[in-house]
């Protein structure tokens, strides 16, 4: 169960990260006005803020699972690493409950602009915060398990 839930959050991650990337492309190109204002770059936002939603469940469910392995003292023989385990698992959901804030914001003010280039500018500024806090999290999630 762990792992299936564990690979659901990694591909989520991916799929989130390539999302958020394609709304700053578009938020690029309009602000240079070679993309018109469509749907998408309004529904895309919000489909990408519902996966980060996703993600906090599955991180959430993926954090409890390793604090009770953890608490029953199963894995006792790697008590250093878990304890750096535990920290970092602590980082990451912070991190990403940030990512979460700034793109949900993101998504409401752009929603609520009325002119295409203050949408392009908001979901620029917005979603380039947060593919930039995915970026960071997924370095350090590859970096310290080497995936």
């Amino acid at each position: 169960m762990k792992n299936f839930v564990l690979i659901l959050h990694i591909v989520t991650s991916f799929v989130t990260c390539i999302l958020t990337g394609i709304v700053l492309v578009r938020a690029i190109f309009g602000l240079l006005d070679r993309v018109i204002l469509s749907r998408t770059d309004v529904r895309l936002p919000l489909i990408t803020t519902l996966l980060l939603y996703l993600q906090l469940v599955l991180g959430t469910v993926l954090f409890v699972m390793y604090m009770s392995e953890y608490g029953s003292g199963e894995i006792e023989i790697y008590q250093h690493q878990i304890a750096r385990g535990r920290f970092w698992a602590v980082e990451h959901f912070i991190l990403m409950v940030f990512t979460l804030v700034v793109s949900h914001i993101g998504w409401v003010f752009a929603r609520s602009s009325h002119t295409p280039q203050l949408i392009f500018k908001k979901n620029l500024l917005y979603f380039g915060i947060a593919f930039a806090m995915i970026i960071v999290s997924m370095a350090m999630n590859i970096a310290r398990y080497g995936i």
